[in-house]
């Protein structure tokens, strides 16, 4: 999946080389979109009879640092809290839903790459290690540059994961503090929301969205590369290769004229995603936009 890689360096120029004020996924001549992140993001945000109230918004994610264990930890420590990751997934996430109640999320060492909600203690934890271990993924994947260049890159990489994958948990919690239902496997359903809330952004999200496909992709190869056992198939989350294919058409969905690069067709060959699936995308991302926003409605702010 190394053009992977490629189409998001085509990206990145075409995202700094545009002013863009508003997004739309129509794209003149092309005859590929049917939904457009204009009318998505307009669809995700409260209107005035249905902004929470005051006494409905008495919670915001709380952001905290425990002490770290091992020296990479404290690499990781330091990364987070100069890049101000969490903050930022933090501050997005508040300005967009209200919360019940305070909701703890923080780093730590916990002896294992993971990140996860916990409906017990109703909290997010980010582990250090997570972010080690897909350091060395994004390492592998940044070739291009000076060793300077290809550390930032790495760590704009590294941010983007952060977004994508604590809003997944912010999900779960999401579902637990309200009650919401969740139709089908939850796992999927807050990757949904996930890529939903970063497509449906500035141009700084959606470069989130492409970062955290780009970690599916790092991932997959990873675990192409051994003898998966049976038991993993019985894992509640889909395949690192079916997440990336996944984020890959729900972002492509979002705006196909924006990034119709995505897709592997005559004369794109470096895409990534098949066209069969890809024509199917703007509906399946439109879709998920109107369940999410029928579920989050009472709870989304201006």
């Amino acid at each position: 999946m190394t053009a992977v890689r490629k189409a998001r360096a085509r990206a990145g120029a075409m995202l700094a080389g545009a002013a863009l004020t508003a997004v739309t996924g129509c794209s003149s001549g092309s005859g590929e979109a049917t939904t457009s992140t204009e009318d998505t993001v307009r669809r995700f945000k409260a209107g005035p009879a249905t902004s929470p109230s005051a006494s409905a918004d008495r919670g915001d994610l709380v952001v905290s640092y425990e002490k770290p264990e091992k020296p990479a930890d404290r690499r990781t420590e330091a990364f987070l809290k100069r890049t101000k990751a969490l903050e930022g997934v933090s501050d997005y996430a508040d300005d967009l839903i209200a919360l019940p109640y305070d909701v703890p999320l923080r780093a730590k060492s916990c002896g294992q790459a993971n990140a996860f909600w916990n409906p017990q203690t109703k909290d997010i934890t980010y582990c250090y290690e997570f972010v080690d271990t897909l350091r060395q993924i994004y390492e592998e994947q940044e070739t291009e540059g000076s060793a300077k260049e290809r550390e930032a890159a790495v760590e704009q990489d590294l941010v983007g994961l952060t977004n994508g994958v604590l809003l997944h948990e912010l999900g779960h919690g999401l579902i637990a503090m309200y009650d919401l239902p969740a139709t089908g496997e939850e796992e999927d359903a807050v990757d949904q929301l996930s890529a939903l809330l970063l497509a449906s952004g500035d141009d700084e999200h959606q470069q989130y969205a492409i970062d955290t496909i780009n970690a599916w992709s790092g991932l997959a190869e990873a675990e192409s590369a051994g003898n998966m056992p049976a038991d993993e198939y019985a894992d509640e989350h889909s395949l690192s290769i079916q997440r990336f294919y996944n984020w890959s058409c729900w972002l492509y969905g979002s705006d196909p004229g924006r990034y119709k690069w995505i897709v592997k067709r005559e004369g794109n060959p470096d895409g990534v995603l098949p066209e069969e699936r890809a024509e199917r995308c703007p509906e399946e991302y439109a879709k998920i936009a109107r369940a999410w926003s029928t579920l989050l409605e009472p709870y989304l702010k201006d």
